[in-house]
């Protein structure tokens, strides 16, 4: 089943960011993702239905995944549920939460890097 991409409705976390690159600033004394400023709704789409890491927890209840994961421009984005079982909202993950992913969803992810080239950036950016 293919996932509809749904952009955030609180537009808010877009302002300001005008950069075409994934970063990150603090605002009320908590880090907010920042997707690069020309990234489109298709692309967004395109990373939750291609060759994207699915995490379901191992007691996750339902048939839809808790997140998805997926690499842009060397840097790794998650997406969460909107409308669950239909939609998700991605944004670039901090490398703390990815710290304490399984190491099978870890590996996939490094495997997602090899298949586009940039597994040593990944390895790289994982560490900090």
């Amino acid at each position: 089943m293919p996932w509809v991409y749904e952009p955030d409705r609180d537009r808010k976390h877009k302002r300001n960011w005008r950069h075409n690159y994934a970063g990150f600033v603090e605002v009320a004394n908590s880090i907010v993702a920042k997707c690069p400023h020309g990234m489109t709704p298709q692309e967004c789409e395109h990373l939750l239905n291609t060759d994207s890491i699915e995490y379901r927890p191992r007691r996750w209840p339902h048939d839809y995944p808790e997140r998805i994961y997926n690499i842009r421009d060397k840097v790794v984005y998650r997406a969460t549920p909107t409308n669950p079982g239909q939609s998700y909202h991605g944004f670039p993950e901090l490398q703390d939460r990815i710290r304490e992913l399984p190491r099978n969803v870890k590996d996939q992810i490094l495997a997602r890097a090899d298949q586009l080239g940039c597994r040593q950036e990944v390895e790289k950016w994982l560490k900090g």
